[in-house]
This record gives structure tokens, C-alpha cells and sequence, in this order.
């Protein structure tokens, strides 16, 4: 697994692009490759490789996904590989930082462009209805209808955990293994919350057991580690980041099953392994989840070398895909393999041929009731709601807001009349139409009674829910992209900066 570190590729030619580590204060400079820095590696590849004792194939400078994931699986040190390239590289950056640094140098993010055919929410509907071999890539955004708490809203897990743990370098450090075994007691005080037993699964989740019994499921990778998907059940599952469902020794790798620990987690008593002395501290029972520093279960990758030439569709809910592998899948597909987006928040970094904005539960709702048109099955499916929502165009918003923004105008131009003849204070009541009316919707109708939807042409459409971002760029010609910058108070607008929540929360943050 790689840490979920972020990169600044800078805003000018003679910026250093860097990266930031989630799980330590250290902000490493990425140099920009140039063919003369190339020819220079490659030149020093041999001094390398004699101190490194490998040959010149083990280190090879034109890195893969698979090479790379070879030497983190099997547990190489990238250090050398990477101080050749990143000259006094601090020395407690994390492997999994070195991991993701070097994904970031040779892997860059190939954006796919979207297939002109597949546009539209009944385009979703045919695909989902008529495809055979459908990867669902999850998560924890399919998770939050069930009760579990997400990790970064305002009273998510991370907020908590800053007031009981204020040591922690950062709320992430929980996941991070160098930090477990200085101090494992915020990683249980988050095992508490999400312990398997408490939560009943979601509608998706029962939507993605359908397509397995219709035997439309290719594989369900999932980066939670609620265990959820074994209630429905979903058993084409490859649990990315693993789960809470064993725990093993971290020193005598004594495994047992997770019913065993259970008292001692709720209780919140760190469980100590009983094949090993009681005076050995370290020999705790860690569930069985990825952290940060480890990497990602065997099957996974066994999986996804087949799968991705088997995909007919790819649907990806309630995740952010900010971390890498897991964050790959969608660019392993070949780019002609049709892909929907399920989220509460666009993703800007890949391309989805639908997006499909909102909470994952009334999404997957409006599919089942008019995917039952065709297959009565999943109207039956459980959890599934009768009533379809009514669709608003854009340019039916556009039309009802006019008003509203002439009403708006004569007002502000009676206060410049009355108060000053300076044009300034008109620029603050200047915004793009999209944002005037995307930013009422957090107090519109359509978040008051999850009655409606907004179609958004030419392949977006906006459900309750929606997390609607106004501080990132968009595409020039998007209907519902961020607003201008021209007007610095309207960005310090609490109004209309909502608070995102990032959906690969659980699982997903843990080990992607």
C-alpha cells in the first residue's frame, strides 16, 4: 500500500514539483525529469547496482506499475534506488512514501478521454443492464448510510482523534505501521468505532450482490475494512486493504480469528498475543488490515492482472481514488471499456464517461427503480426505495433563476446610486451564473426533500448529496464548473465553501 501522499507540481517551470507526506512533517522536493537527468541515471546506474548487490534488470530506470509493486510486495528498500534520484532524501521518510514518490516520477496519471457514445444516466442504466463482466471498484462512501462514521468531516474520526490523541503527528499516523508500534492506541480507538457486528450493509452493497447473482459481476474491490459485503453476501470480493475479520501476532504471526479479540477491543484493551510471554510488549494481535508501510494482499494483484482484460464496465462508488495502487485501476482498463462515477464529489485527476453526483444510496435507488423497467429483480432488491425522483433539467434552473438575478442587480445598483459612485463594490455581487445557482441548492428543494435530481449535459447529473467544490478549476465549457476567481470574498463564502468529505475514508485511507 502507498501512503496517501499529495503532490504540488507547482504553478511555473521553475518551481520543484514536491510531495507531501501524510504520515510525517517532511516535504520532499520531486526534480523534473529532463532527458539529460535520464542519460545521468542511467550513467550511475551501475555505481548503483554494485551497492545495492543487483543486477542491472533489478533496478531498471524505465519503471513499471508491476516492477514497482514487485519490490514493495516483496519488501525491497527503494531508499537506495530513490537517493540516486532525490539527492539527501531525509532518512525517516516511510517506504511507502519513497513507494508513492516514485509511482509519482514514472507512473504519471494517463487521462483517458470520454467516449462519446456513453453520456447520459439511461446510457448508465443499458450498460449496467447489458454488460456481463462489471469491475465495482468501492469505497467507504457506500458505507456512511450504515451509521459508520466517515474520517474527515468535521466530526469525523480524525477530528476525534486530534482531541484524544494530540501527540499524533497527524490523524493518519494512526494508519501508518512505524507509528502502531510506537503507540497501537489510536488505531484501536478507531477499531472500536467500525468493529464488524455494529452496522447493517447499504443499498449498494445489495445492489452489488444483485449484479453477482445475475452473475454480472466481474470482481467487487473493496478499500473498506468494515466487512460489510460479507452480510449480503458478496463473494467476487478482493478486500484491498484486508479486514477486521483476523488478527495476527506481529512478532510469533499467531492468527486468529477477529471474535477472539472482540472483548478486548471494546473494552478498549490492546490484545496481546497468548502463544508469546506477557512481558514481551510487542507481541500485539494487529487485525489484519493494510497500513501505511505494508503492502497490499497477493490477491489483489493476482486479480487485477486478469481482470482488467476481462472489464466490460466500471463503476466506481463512494471513493475518492486519491491513493495509489488502488487508484490505478481505472487507468489499467483499456480506455474503449466504458466507466461511471457514483461519488458525492467529481474526481478532477480521471475521466468518467457518467458522473453520477450525489449520496451512493439514492443514486443506486434511482438506477434500481429504473433498471426494474427491464429486469423486475431490482426493484425487489433490498433496502430499495418505490418512487423514482423527478429530473431538472439545468437550463430549466437557469430559467427560474433569472429573476432572482435581475431582482439581485437593481438592488446593488440602487446601493451604488445611493452609497458611492465608485464601481468597486460591484465586483462582489459578480459571479458566473453556474455558481449563483449551484450554490443555492444547498438550501433548495432538492436538499429539503430528495425529490429531484439536476441533469447537467452532456454527462453529468447532480443528486441529493452532491458535494459541490467551487475552489477547483473545471473544464472550460462545463456547465456546473467552479466559479470565477475574480472575487476573493465570495471564496472565503461559508455559504458556498462546502466541506468535503473524503470517501475512501475507511478502508481505502488505510491502505491505499
Amino acid at each position: 500500500m502507498s501512503s496517501d501522499s499529495t503532490v504540488d507540481p507547482g504553478s511555473t517551470d521553475s518551481e520543484t514539483p514536491v510531495i507531501h507526506s501524510e504520515t510525517s512533517n517532511h516535504i520532499v522536493e520531486i526534480p523534473i525529469q529532463s532527458t539529460k537527468a535520464s542519460n545521468q541515471n542511467e550513467s550511475s546506474q551501475s555505481d548503483f547496482n554494485s551497492n545495492s548487490d543487483s543486477d542491472d534488470e533489478d533496478f531498471p530506470i524505465d519503471l513499471t506499475f508491476d516492477w514497482l509493486d514487485e519490490q514493495m510486495r516483496a519488501g525491497v528498500d527503494l531508499r537506495p534506488l530513490l537517493s540516486r534520484i532525490i539527492p539527501g532524501l531525509p532518512e525517516d521518510v516511510s517506504q511507502s512514501t519513497m513507494y508513492e514518490i516514485l509511482m509519482n516520477l514514472f507512473l504519471p496519471i494517463r487521462q483517458r478521454k470520454a467516449l462519446e457514445q456513453y453520456k447520459t444516466l439511461d446510457d448508465a442504466v443499458q450498460l449496467i443492464h447489458t454488460r456481463k463482466n462489471i469491475l465495482v471498484l468501492t469505497g467507504a462512501g457506500i458505507s456512511v448510510s450504515c451509521g459508520i462514521p466517515d474520517f474527515r468531516s468535521r466530526n469525523g474520526i480524525y477530528a476525534r482523534l486530534r482531541e484524544e490523541f494530540p501527540e499524533l503527528p497527524n490523524p493518519q499516523s494512526m494508519f501508518d505501521i512505524e507509528y502502531f508500534t510506537d503507540d497501537p492506541r489510536p488505531f484501536f480507538r478507531f477499531a472500536k468505532e467500525i468493529w464488524p457486528g455494529q452496522y447493517q450493509p447499504s443499498l449498494a452493497h445489495y445492489f452489488i450482490s444483485e449484479l453477482e447473482r445475475q452473475n454480472k459481476l466481474l470482481r467487487n474491490y473493496t478499500q473498506n475494512i468494515d466487512s460489510l459485503e460479507h452480510l449480503c453476501p458478496i463473494t467476487r470480493l478482493i478486500q484491498c486493504h484486508g479486514s477486521f475479520s483476523s488478527a495476527t501476532c506481529r512478532v510469533c504471526h499467531h492468527s486468529v480469528k477477529s471474535d477472539e479479540i472482540k472483548e478486548e477491543i471494546l473494552q478498549q484493551q490492546i490484545p496481546h498475543c497468548p502463544k508469546c510471554p506477557l512481558d514481551q510488549s510487542d507481541a500485539i494481535l494487529k487485525p489484519d488490515i493494510v497500513f501505511f508501510g505494508e503492502q497490499l494482499p497477493d490477491d489483489f494483484h493476482k486479480a487485477i492482472s486478469l481482470d482488467k482484460n476481462q472489464c466490460d464496465l466500471l463503476i466506481v462508488m463512494g471513493s475518492s481514488l486519491k491513493v495509489k495502487p488502488v487508484s490505478l485501476v481505472s487507468e489499467l482498463l483499456s480506455s474503449d471499456i466504458p466507466q461511471i462515477l457514483i461519488n458525492r464529489e467529481r474526481l478532477p485527476h480521471k475521466t468518467f464517461d457518467i458522473e453520477l453526483l450525489g449520496n451512493c444510496d439514492v443514486i443506486i435507488n434511482e438506477l434500481c427503480l429504473r433498471l426494474a423497467k427491464l429486469d423486475s429483480t431490482f426493484g425487489q432488491i433490498k433496502n430499495v426505495q418505490s418512487k423514482l425522483l423527478k429530473e431538472i433539467p439545468y437550463e430549466n434552473l437557469l430559467t427560474t433563476q433569472e429573476p432572482e438575478r435581475k431582482k439581485q442587480k437593481l438592488l446593488s445598483d440602487n446601493d451604488v446610486h445611493h452609497q458611492s459612485s465608485d464601481p468597486e463594490p460591484l465586483k462582489t455581487e459578480i459571479s458566473s451564473t453556474s455558481k449563483q445557482i449551484l450554490s443555492s441548492l444547498k438550501n433548495s428543494s432538492l436538499s429539503i426533500d430528495n425529490s429531484s435530481y439536476i441533469s447537467c449535459p452532456p454527462r453529468r447529473y447532480i443528486f441529493p448529496g452532491a458535494e459541490i467544490d467551487f475552489s477547483s478549476d473545471d473544464d472550460d465549457d462545463d456547465t456546473t464548473g467552479s466559479s470565477s476567481s475574480s472575487s476573493s470574498d465570495d471564496d472565503d463564502d461559508d455559504e458556498n465553501n462546502y466541506e468535503t468529505i473524503d470517501e475512501e475514508e475507511l478502508p481505502r485511507k488505510n491502505v491505499e
